[in-house]
């Protein structure tokens, strides 16, 4: 609950500091005393945008500072923060502060921390609700219409159950939509693949091929050279005359080296070397005349080669600077081909999974609808009961449902519709409904949510506008009861609603050194029975206003 409200240099209050108590407080005054700056103090809290006009006159900034006391489980989105931000409250209040300053800036703290205005917006809706006239009147959202529907029909497991089979239909959507944009990017590279792949297995490439076609190439190419360098040195290996040749030179030089060891024996190891050089010579010599004798030239040969070696290089222009390259993209490619048949199978299975998704959606749909249908009658006839003791006995209220298609919260957009009066058409409250009568229907609706609505402080504005009498008592009573499980605070301009409060807080407005300021105080026994008759008569010092609010109080207390 809302246990203090601190308020520094915000329109006519310099500062001041509200204890809020739990159950029901009012707040009362004289027009224009102030009271609306207290809910202007508090809509800030709620994310509202700032106005620089709203700080202090001569001042620099504005500070709203709220404390509030919560027992866990705490409402989904505080609970999120505070795991978020490592924040543990135990023992104590939750703190929320906003500052305006009159540059235009404002900064936002929540526990301490700095925060944003869509965070502040999210948490603090869970721990207040302003019915205002058309300021934060929460019951003119359809998303909330349809919020309060599932907390009054206790909705949360259908809900739940929904949510899982629309995410899963929308997760299989998300999946069919990539597996088609990949399906449509193969299928435009179809054509290429199917010719590269069939251009690339026509031509068969080996890794390495190339340099191997270019090395037979320059031999053949240079046959010519090659014979004749080779009878050369055949020649000069073993032909010609006796002298000539390498061998027979070799062999001369053996014969006079062996007579010339006949008279030096270290001369021997020269003959042996002289013998090895010999039979060295003769392999290769015999080598190179075989392989001379096996050359042949082709120029067919010539010309199939330097065929085969263009169209490689061919494919390595345009699939890849090696072979090796060409062959991976030729891999690939096949492998590619390949999913392209695969995903036209696997988006095959698919449609079907989303359209056996898509009837299970519609069935928890209808499942949700029915339970929202049936908790609409009930609470349409509450309301239109509590209505009738509010002053507006002959409003007819009721919850219309348009089918949408399926979306995060279902199939059903539903609309409050009232008839305030006998022979007009049931519309909508957001285009008929007076601020006080929204008041009503809110506190009508909020009565009947006791039991449920997790919202724990209720505050109302205007609640009281254009009724009294008997009327008046009933709001009393319906407040009352509405306090029983929520703290309430309510301004208001009628004693029979004040008198029935627990708590009773006065604003006025005193003007010292040619300024004005807005104070607030807490107001018990005669202080409160002199508001009271204020409020009866405007005289809070006759006998009979005192009388009659005395008589008042006694009997709220009762």
């Amino acid at each position: 609950m809302l246990e203090r409200l601190e308020i520094h240099n915000y329109a006519l209050i310099e500062d001041s500091v509200i204890e809020f108590p739990d159950g029901f407080t009012v707040i009362t005054g004289e027009t224009g005393a102030g009271k609306s700056i207290i809910l202007g103090a508090l809509s800030l809290l709620l994310g509202e945008k700032t106005e620089v006009q709203s700080i202090r006159s001569g001042q620099e900034s504005a500070t709203v500072r709220a404390s509030f006391a919560l027992d866990p489980p705490y409402p989904p989105n505080l609970a999120a923060y505070l795991e978020r931000e490592g924040i543990s409250l135990g023992n104590e209040s939750l703190i929320v502060s906003r500052t305006i300053k009159n540059n235009g800036r404002s900064s936002i703290s929540l526990q301490g921390r700095l925060s944003s205005r869509t965070e502040l917006a999210a948490i603090s809706k869970e721990l207040l609700d302003i019915s205002a006239q058309r300021d934060h009147q929460s019951l003119l959202s359809a998303a909330n219409q349809l919020a309060v529907l599932d907390v009054y029909g206790n909705c949360d497991e259908e809900r739940r159950a929904y949510r899982s089979a629309y995410e899963s239909y929308l997760g299989l959507k998300d999946e069919l939509v990539k597996k088609k944009q990949q399906l449509e990017q193969s299928q435009k590279e179809e054509d290429f693949l199917r010719f590269a792949v069939e251009e690339i297995a026509r031509i068969d490439p080996k890794a390495g091929e190339d340099e191997e076609i270019a090395e037979q190439v320059r031999v053949i190419a240079s046959y010519e050279q090659i014979h004749e360098s080779l009878s050369s040195a055949i020649g000069a290996l073993h032909g010609g005359e006796v002298g000539t040749s390498a061998l027979a030179s070799l062999s001369l030089a053996g014969s006079e080296i062996s007579n010339a060891a006949k008279a030096d024996q270290s001369l021997s190891v020269y003959v042996s070397r002289l013998e090895s050089a010999a039979i060295e010579i003769e392999d290769i010599y015999e080598s190179i005349r075989d392989y001379r004798s096996s050359m042949s030239y082709s120029e067919e040969e010539l010309d199939r080669l330097q065929g085969r070696l263009a169209s490689l290089q061919r494919l390595k222009k345009k699939y890849g600077h090696t072979l090796e390259a060409v062959c991976s993209f030729y891999q690939e490619s096949q492998s590619r081909l390949n999913l392209t048949e695969e995903q036209e199978i696997w988006l095959s299975k698919l449609e079907k999974q989303i359209a056996s998704a898509a009837d299970l959606v519609t069935s928890k749909a209808l499942v949700l609808s029915q339970k929202r249908q049936k908790a609409a009658q009930r609470l349409s006839s509450q309301v239109e009961q509590k209505l009738r003791t509010l002053g507006m006995k002959e409003a007819a209220f009721s919850i219309t449902f348009t089918q949408i298609q399926p979306g995060p919260q279902g199939i059903d957009e539903v609309s409050y519709d009232i008839c305030a009066n006998p022979g007009l058409e049931m519309r909508s409250i957001k285009d008929v409904a007076s601020g006080g009568e929204l008041s009503r229907i809110m506190l009508a609706v909020k009565t009947s949510l006791a039991e449920s609505d997790a919202v724990p402080t209720l505050i109302f504005d205007e609640v009281d506008a254009g009724i009294g009498g008997s009327v008046a008592l009933s709001v009393a009573d319906q407040l009352m009861n509405l306090s029983r499980s929520h703290q309430v605070i309510v301004i208001t301009h009628l004693a029979s609603i004040a008198s029935k409060a627990d708590t009773h807080l006065v604003v006025h407005k005193e003007i010292r050194d040619q300024m004005s300021y807005s104070l607030i105080r807490r107001v018990e026994e005669e202080e409160r029975q002199k508001e009271i008759a204020r409020m009866l008569s405007g005289d809070d010092s006759s006998s009979e206003s005192l009388g009659h609010a005395k008589k008042l109080l006694q009997t709220g207390r009762s």
